[in-house]
């Protein structure tokens, strides 16, 4: 909302008594857009496409958040061209921006220089239409640290911070529900009223698990929402037994999900963006390089060559963690999702192969036909029966490869030794005992199964048989 600051009078921003993120209680004027799903973006690109294409007016698109640049890619793709589009960039202030990475930030800012968008930085917005007749807008005033600006629009977009919207708020208040910021909910997706679930990024996890900072929106939706699913499930389902009382939670501990966060848009430039990242806290890319365990960063191609930009990070386990392409040509996206937390040995060696030069382009390598197995949507069930294998018993008095891993770091630990991974005399005791005791022939068998099995999908494979 426009903190109402009359530029004539020459204010700064931090002279500004309001804040910019109170909320906008009274009718929008008519042209302002705010869009929050398809429906309001469909609306608003119809409205652009019968008002603006046509005509000599201009958009003014105000915010950081990566729907800003996803917009002005659709409306230069419509026909409205760069050079009748204003961005307006608000101070960042604690914010990461739009892409955590100073390299993808540098080359979209550089697309809208050479696409002829006119760029401001670190300006908030002050009034529309000075304060006046807000049927239509058509100026916006902005103030800065030093000087500020007037700008005429047929057009206005606003992608500031995402705040609840008044009627949501009002809803929520007149249910008796708790509002603080946000409506507020246990670990098991309850209000302060039992019949009443929660979740999404309107809601806030109790202070009582002293986890402000996180919330829904850090998850991936589908899978919080799979989980909102499943607890509703036994209230329509009339083959499961009733659900009984809400568990008391004694450890107050928030729920931690597995999915990775994914963003993929078509940015200005004609530029193919994709993200896919684990759900974490939102901290600078920078300070996340100096922490200790950071893990390992790997990056090919750039962002102006082809085949284009392409950054892998893995964790202090060498387990895929990160994945950032940025390229001019449309890649795989669904194929790059699933290497998210596969193990660099899962990959062909994926480290060893970079470090010694035989990776020069990730795009082309993901593609190789070796590593079509992964992608497979049955892959995970073959890891998991893999996973099983380690960790049964052979035999009922005979130890599990992974209780034996396991007593060796428990030893290291009772004897007070900093132990982060295993010696070689260890590593060649697990792999002796990793022939004897079958679990080698018995994953080969699995692996040939597998493959076996969907050699329909997976023709590239050698099998039994074949040769």
């Amino acid at each position: 909302m426009p903190t109402g600051t009359d530029i004539s009078t020459g204010m700064t921003t931090t002279e500004t008594e309001t804040s910019p993120d109170r909320r906008f209680v009274g009718t929008p004027p008519k042209n302002v857009f705010i869009v929050n799903d398809a429906f309001d973006a469909g609306i608003a690109l119809n409205w652009v496409e019968t008002n603006v294409v046509h005509s000599e007016g201009r958009i003014l698109l105000y915010g950081y958040r990566i729907d800003v640049f996803t917009s002005i890619q659709a409306f230069m793709t419509i026909g409205v061209p760069g050079s009748r589009i204003d961005l307006v960039l608000p101070p960042l202030g604690c914010e990461v921006g739009a892409f955590n990475d100073p390299d993808i930030t540098k080359a979209i800012m550089s697309a809208l220089t050479s696409a002829d968008v006119t760029v401001y930085s670190d300006y908030v917005l002050a009034q529309w239409n000075d304060g006046v007749n807000l049927e239509e807008v058509t100026t916006v005033s902005f103030t800065s640290a030093h000087k500020p600006i007037s700008l005429e629009c047929q057009a206005f977009f606003g992608f500031y911070k995402k705040q609840v919207d008044y009627d949501a708020f009002k809803a929520i208040n007149d249910a008796c529900l708790v509002f603080d910021g946000r409506l507020v909910l246990d670990a098991n997706f309850h209000t302060n009223d039992v019949s009443i679930r929660g979740a999404g990024p309107l809601t806030k996890f109790q202070r009582i698990y002293h986890s402000d900072q996180w919330s829904h929106a850090n998850f991936n939706c589908k899978e919080v929402g799979i989980q909102l699913a499943n607890a509703l499930l036994t209230l329509f389902d009339p083959t499961l037994e009733p659900e009984s009382p809400p568990p008391r939670d004694l450890l107050k501990l928030i729920p931690m999900y597995r999915s990775p966060k994914i963003c993929g848009c078509f940015l200005p430039g004609e530029y193919h963006y994709l993200f896919v990242g684990k759900p974490k806290l939102n901290t600078p890319l920078e300070a996340l390089r100096t922490q200790s365990d950071f893990g390992v960063e790997m990056v090919t191609g750039s962002i102006y060559g082809d085949p284009g930009y392409f950054r892998l990070h893995l964790n202090q386990y060498k387990s895929v963690e990160d994945i950032t392409c940025l390229s001019k040509k449309p890649f795989p996206t669904s194929n790059l999702v699933c290497l998210y937390n596969m193990h660099e040995r899962f990959l062909n060696n994926l480290i060893y192969r970079f470090k010694v030069n035989l990776i020069s382009d990730f795009y082309k390598f993901f593609q190789d036909k070796g590593l079509m197995a992964v992608y497979h949507d049955r892959y995970p069930d073959f890891r998991e029966e893999v996973r099983e294998l380690l960790v049964t018993r052979p035999e009922p008095n005979r130890e599990s490869l992974e209780e034996k891993i396991r007593q060796m770091f428990e030893e290291d630990i009772t004897h007070r030794r900093v132990c982060r991974q295993l010696n070689e005399s260890q590593l060649q005791y697990l792999k002796e005992e990793f022939v004897q005791s079958g679990a080698k022939r018995a994953i080969e068998t699995r692996l040939l199964s597998f493959l076996s099995y969907n050699t329909y999908h997976l023709p590239m494979y050698a099998k039994p048989g074949m040769v």
